[in-house]
């Protein structure tokens, strides 16, 4: 990527992440002064729940079949390599990451079969949270004081994103893991802020927000792609000096 390039991805990724950092001190605000009338609205848990089930289903499919992602919208998306991450990811298959020592951090190893460690803990975390809400917003089922529900789902969101930008934490245990406390993080905190404050508008916009943070945690995941090629002494590398996008 050139060096233009280079500065509006950052600058992206700055604004992404202070919009992110905002919203999770807003969610946690709309928990600990729910001021905001109730809404009376007949449907919510059943749209809300239906809402939030789908996004945690698409996770699910997009960490099943990642190649099927590679045609999101260029906004996110390098032209110059997208030929080469098809191709990676029918070579590598689960693992979807070149075969290179640099990316050993990335993969979850079972037995002979190795996994993309972030997007399969990103598809354990959601089939969690599908089943933790659909027990919330279609069984009733009662998860306690809501502020100590949504402390818990931050610090779940904030592992997640923040795991990318922490080398201590380049391990695929740890990638693996704060993946699942990411989403099921998102989910604690949907259902303490429906508990709060019973509002279908302020559910929605939370929902809007998870789906922000995903994208931001895409991002952050993308640029410790380019990092890890950056710092890759192997001269033969298609991907090295450039990155993966």
């Amino acid at each position: 990527m050139n060096s233009d390039k280079v500065k509006r991805a950052n600058l992206l990724l700055i604004f992404l992440v202070s919009i992110s950092v905002f919203g999770l001190l807003l969610s946690n605000f709309f928990v600990f002064n729910p001021s905001m009338p109730e809404e009376t609205f007949a449907y919510r848990n059943l749209t809300i729940g239906t809402i939030f089930g789908l996004v945690c289903t698409l996770g699910i499919l997009a960490a099943l079949f990642p190649s099927s992602c590679l045609v999101i919208p260029q906004f996110w998306k390098n032209n110059r390599n997208y030929r080469y991450q098809s191709n990676m990811h029918k070579e590598n298959g689960c693992a979807h990451h070149p075969s290179c020592e640099n990316y050993i951090t990335h993969v979850l190893s079972i037995g002979n079969s190795k996994f993309c460690a972030t997007c399969y803990g990103l598809m354990v975390g959601a089939i969690i949270a599908l089943i933790s809400v659909s027990l919330y917003f279609f069984g009733g089922l009662s998860m306690g004081n809501p502020v100590i529900i949504v402390l818990i789902g931050t610090t779940g969101v904030a592992l997640g994103l923040l795991q990318s930008a922490l080398p201590k934490f380049s391990n695929s245990i740890i990638r693996f893991f704060a993946s699942i406390s990411f989403v099921m993080g998102t989910s604690l905190m949907l259902i303490s802020i429906d508990s709060a404050t019973n509002s279908f508008s302020i559910d929605l916009f939370f929902i809007i927000l998870s789906i922000l943070w995903i994208l931001t945690k895409i991002k952050l995941s993308q640029e410790d792609h380019r990092l890890t090629c950056l710092k890759c002494s192997t001269k033969s590398c298609r991907n090295n000096k450039k990155g993966i996008r």
